[in-house]
């Protein structure tokens, strides 16, 4: 036999040894997984055969069977238990606390109005630009018109608790504010416009415009 001859004799043998232990493995793990199915029916079937037999002996048990019957009972009993404690748990209240009843007498102040003249204090509703009094710009008691439109109403208990008296070391005196003279318009007049913006007053005395500022 050549040299050849030898050596592809040896290929040929080395493959085929391979292709067979691949086989072989295959082979072994098909027949492996059906043994695991077999056991796992035999394994169902006893568990059925079990069940069966606990409720045809459940109350006459063999004697090699009694403790386990008696273990099953008492798993029953206590998921019972444990049922009913979850009802419980289900149906439980809070602990609300008592809202005291509001007293007939409180007054309630109407909402503030949503600008405001940090010069003589007067106040107006929102789209007023400037004081009608003393020609000042309008400042805006919110950020926003949501906020004025829902600012709550103020009480007079929450007036009065916004001032702490163990805070209060002097008496100052009160700012003394220009009320705003406001009159209502004669039908039968001619209707007063601002001569620099043009804006209608609804005030035709008024010493200053309410839109633009300008003195009248």
């Amino acid at each position: 036999m050549s040299f050849f001859d030898h050596f592809n004799a040896s290929v040929t043998n080395a493959t085929r040894t391979v292709s067979q232990k691949v086989k072989n493995l295959n082979d072994t793990n098909k027949l492996t997984s059906q043994i695991k199915t077999e056991q796992n029916n035999i394994q169902q079937n006893l568990i059925a055969i079990g069940q069966k037999y606990y409720e045809i002996c459940r109350n006459n048990p063999d004697e090699d069977f009694r403790s386990m019957v008696e273990a099953i009972a008492k798993s029953e009993q206590a998921i019972a238990q444990l049922q009913q404690e979850i009802e419980s748990v289900r149906a439980r209240e809070p602990e609300l606390m008592p809202v005291p009843e509001q007293s007939a007498g409180t007054f309630h102040a109407p909402k503030p109005a949503a600008m405001v003249c940090m010069n003589c204090g007067n106040t107006y509703e929102n789209g007023t630009a400037f004081c009608s009094v003393c020609g000042q710009k309008l400042v805006s008691q919110y950020e926003n018109l949501y906020q004025a439109k829902n600012a709550p109403v103020e009480t007079e208990q929450d007036a009065t608790a916004q001032i702490d008296p163990e805070m209060v070391t002097e008496e100052k005196p009160e700012p003394e504010f220009i009320e705003a003279q406001i009159t209502e318009p004669d039908p039968d007049a001619a209707p007063a416009f601002c001569p620099y913006c043009g804006h209608h007053l609804s005030v035709p005395d008024a010493p200053f415009c309410s839109e633009c500022g300008k003195a009248l």
